[in-house]
């Protein structure tokens, strides 16, 4: 009488189980057009000004290092840059454009970044890396050349977005994209 009441209690345990399998199995082959999640792009949209990807520019914020940052107006450190407020002077032109230490809000996790003022690169195979040097007044800081992966960065103070689109229209790359400097979170 026991196994028989253990048999039965085992069989509807897994008809019950059978049964919310398939509702869940239903549930994830929905119909496509209900599911489908648009991906954040990292394109520049030029309608958008202080916006380049999912990143937001940050006027009123600017990137310097820790070691000259004035403690009474800081904000936070994001490695080792500290952001603090912009002083009133300040150039508004250039407040509104990604520049080397500016500072942007990713609009997914909320956090801030740093404009490294890198551009990372990926050449073709069959163009050299060295015209694109010339042609645009940029400096390799690190390459992976067997890769023909490079991380270039201007040799003047311009606006990176505007120029990374200059690079990509050139047709001497693959792809670029510009480096932004994040907080690093690790499972500890």
């Amino acid at each position: 009488m026991k196994y028989k009441i253990s048999i039965l209690a085992t069989t509807l345990c897994l008809l019950m189980n059978t049964a919310y399998a398939q509702d869940l199995k239903n549930e994830l082959l929905q119909d496509d057009n209900t599911r489908t999640v648009e991906k954040p792009s990292m394109t520049v949209n030029a309608n958008q000004p202080g916006k380049y990807g999912v990143y937001q520019l940050q006027p009123d914020l600017i990137a310097v290092p820790q070691a000259l940052a004035n403690r009474n107006n800081s904000h936070k450190g994001i490695g080792n840059m500290t952001l603090v407020a912009r002083t009133a002077d300040t150039d508004v032109d250039q407040m509104l454009e990604f520049r080397r230490n500016s500072v942007v809000r990713s609009r997914i996790t909320g956090e801030m970044g740093v404009v490294t003022g890198n551009i990372s690169v990926l050449a073709k195979p069959d163009t050299g890396i060295n015209s694109l040097l010339r042609q645009f007044n940029l400096r390799v800081v690190h390459s992976a050349s067997s890769a023909g992966v490079y991380v270039v960065q201007p040799k003047d103070d311009v606006e990176l977005v505007s120029l990374l689109q200059q690079i990509e229209a050139s047709g001497l790359i693959s792809t670029a994209r510009l480096d932004i400097m994040e907080r690093k979170y690790t499972n500890q």
